[in-house]
């Protein structure tokens, strides 16, 4: 995609500015692709239809994207009479590292970290419980006993949506615990708007919203002998709650598109 197409994309007014940004990324589930630029620029890059995605792919997307960002930037500082090259020589970029140790010190943080190895291990645990339900359910469908088919999908669905915030729950946590560090330092600067850190910590607790509905669900479907999915869902509802002392306008962040009622679509 050249920067002309990508200038008209941006001028669509059917794309909501900065929906993106608060989004969990599951794009297959959302009901708002349409009116995405990201999901657009996406759609326009240098993938093959009907290519399978892989690493190296990815990767070209990527470098295409920010190689197309960079020229836009240059073309608008030529504009503006700026030398980046100047700026960039003469800037004394912040060193965030300390910031990121200390977000990863948060026991909310670390909570969180613990949780995507408690999922990995889990399911690696799990498998032949999952083989073996199963069986059982297709024995089930072929007798016509009781509702295999529901039981089955529930099952399949549940695991998707808990593997899919299993590392994300962790990365939009850190995301908003590095962030509110850098609105304290200009506190007035967020009187009047919305924290970019609230967003990012909304979007960690809808993953873990939806990761316990997902767990009971395991629950309901698989049983719970041991206990463990027990121990996860209640591990995560400590979580939950840690998080929402730390960010106690999380909840009330609205999201570009999904948290406004004047948009229709859907949410996410």
């Amino acid at each position: 995609m050249d920067r002309k197409r990508l200038l008209e994309m941006a001028g669509n007014p059917e794309f909501i500015p900065g929906i993106y940004n608060y989004c969990d990324r599951w794009c297959e589930r959302c009901a708002f692709t349409r009116r995405c630029l990201n999901y657009a620029t996406m759609q326009q890059s240098s993938f093959p239809e009907g290519s399978e995605i892989t690493d190296e792919n990815v990767f070209q997307s990527v470098k295409e994207s920010f190689d197309l960002t960079f020229e836009l930037l240059e073309d608008m500082a030529k504009e503006q009479g700026i030398d980046l090259d100047q700026v960039v020589q003469g800037a004394e970029l912040p060193d965030r590292s300390e910031k990121r140790k200390e977000a990863e010190q948060n026991p909310a943080a670390q909570a969180g970290y613990e949780y995507s190895n408690i999922v990995r291990t889990w399911f690696e645990q799990h498998a032949a419980l999952f083989e073996e339900k199963g069986k059982k359910l297709e024995n089930e469908m072929l007798l016509g006993i009781g509702d295999p088919e529901s039981a089955l999908a529930d099952m399949m669905d549940a695991s998707e949506v808990i593997r899919w915030h299993q590392y994300q729950i962790y990365v939009k946590m850190m995301r908003a615990l590095t962030g509110m560090e850098d609105e304290e330092e200009m506190p007035e600067l967020w009187e009047e708007y919305q924290r970019d850190s609230d967003g990012s910590a909304k979007v960690a607790l809808i993953g873990i919203d939806r990761s316990i509905t997902a767990w009971e669900t395991l629950q309901t479907v698989l049983g719970d002998e041991s206990g463990g999915i027990r121990k996860i869902i209640d591990r995560l509802s400590k979580l939950r709650t840690s998080l929402e002392q730390i960010f106690p306008r999380a909840r009330t962040f609205v999201r570009p598109g999904f948290d406004q009622e004047s948009e229709s679509g859907g949410s996410r």
